[in-house]
C-alpha cells in the first residue's frame, strides 16, 4: 500500500511553494466558481470540501505547465525519492474518479467494488472505508492501481443511500464524467455550474441524475 500521508506530502508541496502559491489561488477560485481568493468566507463548502478540493487539485487542475500537479511531480521528483516510491506516484497517473458499488468486504482489508459506468469489478486494498460502508453501498471515491493491486487514492468516500437501477444504467450508458469538483457543487447545490460543466453530455438525463443525487446524499446525510 501506499506509505502514509504519501498522497498528502505531493498537494502540501504545491500548496506551500511560493512559486505555486499564484496556481493555487487560480484553483481555488476554480473550485468554488468565485472571482477572488478574498472571498473565502463567502464561498458555499460542506464538510467534505476541504478533502474533494485537495483530491481535485492534485489530479484534475491544470497548472500553466499543462500537467496536473501529480503529473509535475512524477516529471520533475523535487523531493529526489527513490525510483521504487516514484513508481508508485507514476501508477497513479492513471487514476480513475468512479461512482463505485460495494459488492463484499472484508474488514479491515479490502473491499470488492463495481464500476457503474463500466461494470468492471476490482478488489481495493482498503482499511478505513471497510467500516463505513455496507454491502450495496454506493459511493464516490477514486481508484488508483499501486504496484500490483488497487486501492482508493482521493479524498474520504462520499456515499449516496441509494441509487436506483435506472439511474445506473444513466451511469453506464451516457458515460457522464464526474470529478471532485462536481461533486462539491452537487453537495453545495450549484446546478448552474454543474450544468455548464457538462453541456457536451446529456442536459435531460444528467439532470435527471442529479436531481437523484442530491436527494440520496440528503438521505445519506441524515442517516449519518
Amino acid at each position: 500500500m501506499l506509505p502514509r500521508n504519501s498522497i498528502r506530502k505531493v498537494y502540501e508541496y504545491y500548496f506551500t511553494s511560493p512559486r505555486f502559491s499564484e496556481e493555487v489561488k487560480r484553483a481555488f477560485m476554480k473550485f468554488f466558481n468565485t472571482n477572488s481568493i478574498d472571498n473565502q468566507d463567502k464561498v458555499g463548502m460542506v464538510k467534505q470540501s476541504e478533502g474533494l478540493f485537495n483530491e481535485w487539485f492534485l489530479y484534475d487542475f491544470i497548472l500553466n505547465n499543462g500537467h496536473t500537479p501529480i503529473e509535475d511531480f512524477v516529471a520533475c521528483n523535487p523531493f529526489k525519492l527513490e525510483n521504487s516510491l516514484m513508481d508508485l506516484y507514476k501508477d497513479l497517473l492513471d487514476s480513475k474518479y468512479a461512482i463505485l458499488e460495494v459488492l463484499a468486504i472484508d474488514l479491515g482489508k479490502s473491499i470488492k467494488v463495481k464500476d457503474l459506468q463500466t461494470d468492471k469489478e476490482l478488489v481495493l486494498f482498503e482499511y478505513n472505508a471497510t467500516f463505513g460502508l455496507k454491502v450495496g453501498s454506493v459511493f464516490f471515491g477514486r481508484v488508483g492501481k499501486v504496484g500490483d493491486h488497487y486501492e482508493l487514492v482521493g479524498a474520504d468516500t462520499v456515499s449516496l443511500a441509494d441509487m436506483a437501477q435506472a439511474d445506473k444504467n444513466i451511469l453506464r450508458k451516457k458515460r457522464l464524467e464526474f470529478t471532485p469538483k462536481i461533486l462539491n457543487d452537487i453537495l453545495v447545490g450549484k446546478k448552474k455550474f454543474l450544468v455548464s460543466a457538462l453541456l457536451n453530455q446529456s442536459k435531460s438525463d444528467f439532470i435527471q441524475l442529479l436531481l437523484c443525487m442530491e436527494h440520496n446524499l440528503a438521505k445519506s446525510a441524515k442517516i449519518e
